[in-house]
């Protein structure tokens, strides 16, 4: 386990609560933004970041993903951890909602119960669950939309919970650090970097090996070249690690036609958290 441990806060943000139960006595750092859990882990070899990668109903983290992608970024993914996200609403009891504050993402997955609910209350945007529980206690109208625990944090009372619990709502994070994997049957997924050379139908003679092989991909998402327009990188993850010969073989092959590959890391799946 390591010793220091930064993760995007701030404090009650859905990615301090996973970092809090998966190492809950080690130094925690809880930074305002992905780029500066990247930029923080830099120069500290020993530590490690913990930084959102996917939620099941928002999609993919972009800033993740462009981060990891970068030729000169020297941080490995380590393990993939998953929260099992419970969203509360909370607020002031006895008051109308005229606003309600929330990041993004729980607000595309609670879009039809506030359309049911609180079809007249203005939806505000910030940038993350606790700061949104933070506005609304400053506000008697106000509620928020986020994790219980931002109730008891920031004095609010929980008005529902949980809000659309009949959706599976996960979000999934890494776990960064400036060391590599051992290569290991354990690691289930491996995330490549990649660059292809500009031809016609080159990222399907690209997948095919994997294809052919049996091997399933779990990610895959095209991001832009900075300085360089229509010139792009393709982030990649499929099952399965080196260790394992028929992912060995695919990957010989599909280096034969790849520009570049950069392994971005191998690593196991599996631990849970609840929000």
């Amino acid at each position: 386990m390591p010793d220091r441990i930064a993760c995007l806060g701030p404090e009650g943000s859905f990615s301090h609560l996973v970092a809090i139960q998966f190492a809950s006595d080690v130094e925690l750092h809880t930074l305002a933004s992905v780029e500066e859990v990247f930029d923080w882990l830099a120069d500290k070899p020993d530590a490690r970041g913990i930084v959102p990668i996917e939620n099941s109903s928002g999609g993919i983290i972009v800033a993740t993903v462009d981060r990891l992608m970068q030729p000169a970024c020297n941080l490995r993914i380590q393990e993939e951890l998953t929260l099992d996200v419970k969203l509360a609403l909370v607020g002031h009891n006895d008051r109308a909602i005229e606003v309600i504050y929330s990041h993004f993402m729980p607000f595309f997955h609670c879009d039809e119960w506030l359309k049911r609910n609180h079809p007249g209350a203005r939806r505000v945007s910030v940038a993350s669950t606790s700061q949104a529980a933070a506005r609304a206690a400053e506000e008697p109208n106000a509620a928020a939309i986020g994790s219980r625990r931002n109730a008891e944090r920031h004095g609010l009372d929980i008005l529902q919970f949980p809000i659309e619990a009949g959706i599976a709502n996960v979000t999934q994070f890494f776990l960064i650090g400036h060391a590599e994997n051992a290569p290991s049957p354990r690691n289930i997924r491996t995330a490549l970097a990649v660059e292809l050379p500009d031809k016609p139908g080159i990222l399907c003679a690209f997948l095919t090996p994997f294809s052919e092989a049996g091997v399933s991909l779990k990610r895959i998402e095209s991001r832009p070249v900075r300085g360089q327009p229509n010139t792009y990188r393709f982030y990649i993850e499929i099952e399965g690690s080196e260790a394992l010969p028929v992912v060995a073989g695919a990957m010989h092959k599909a280096r034969a036609i790849a520009s570049d590959i950069r392994n971005v890391g191998s690593y196991p799946t599996g631990r849970r958290f609840e929000s």
